[in-house]
């Protein structure tokens, strides 16, 4: 190093180098001036830490928040089960084969904040003197159930071969019996 050139001491190193260097022989640090350029690989090498930082904070954070949904406390429908009712109903009977069939059609509605799914429908059949004859029932194994969105309307259709004929039955009531939330996995 010539004499007369300016020099400075290297932050990291304490050798003495010369004033203009933009890196340090000794130790291969990036000088302040520069630290934040672009060019500099160690402020690269920050910023790709940070990036891969945040990305893997976040990855983490939303794989806790999926799993809290997936498998964490649900809402229990009991409390809810007064909000969903059936609004309209109405049977029918058909010939399928050489077997009677009867179904069960119509709406029910949701006027609790929440949504619910696989919403389980029991309709029950009477005779002419309120006796009950037949009950037709969605079960999950052979009926998904329907989904019902918060303060809104879905249909239903359950049906079910008939036990009795068709002029036994004159009534009927459906009743919501049991519905899961519409955010438990699966």
């Amino acid at each position: 190093m010539a004499e007369n050139e300016p020099t400075k001491v290297c932050p990291f190193c304490a050798e003495t180098i010369k004033a203009a260097a933009k890196v340090c022989p000794h130790c291969r640090f990036w000088q302040p001036k520069t630290k934040w350029s672009l060019q500099n690989p160690q402020f690269l090498q920050s910023v790709a830490s940070v990036f891969w930082a945040v990305a893997i904070f976040g990855a983490a954070f939303g794989l806790v928040y999926f799993l809290g949904h997936l498998i964490g406390p649900k809402r229990d429908f009991a409390p809810y089960q007064s909000q969903i009712a059936v609004v309209s109903s109405e049977v029918s009977f058909r010939m399928s084969g050489s077997n009677l069939t009867v179904s069960v059609v119509g709406v029910v509605t949701n006027q609790s904040g929440f949504a619910w799914k696989n919403v389980g429908l029991e309709a029950r059949l009477f005779d002419k003197d309120g006796k009950l004859i037949d009950v037709i029932q969605a079960s999950d194994s052979s009926y998904n159930g329907i989904v019902i969105l918060p303060h809104a309307e879905a249909g239903f259709k359950i049906q079910s071969k008939a036990t009795k004929n068709e002029s036994e039955y004159a009534t009927h009531k459906v009743f919501v019996g049991t519905a899961k939330d519409f955010n438990t996995w699966p």
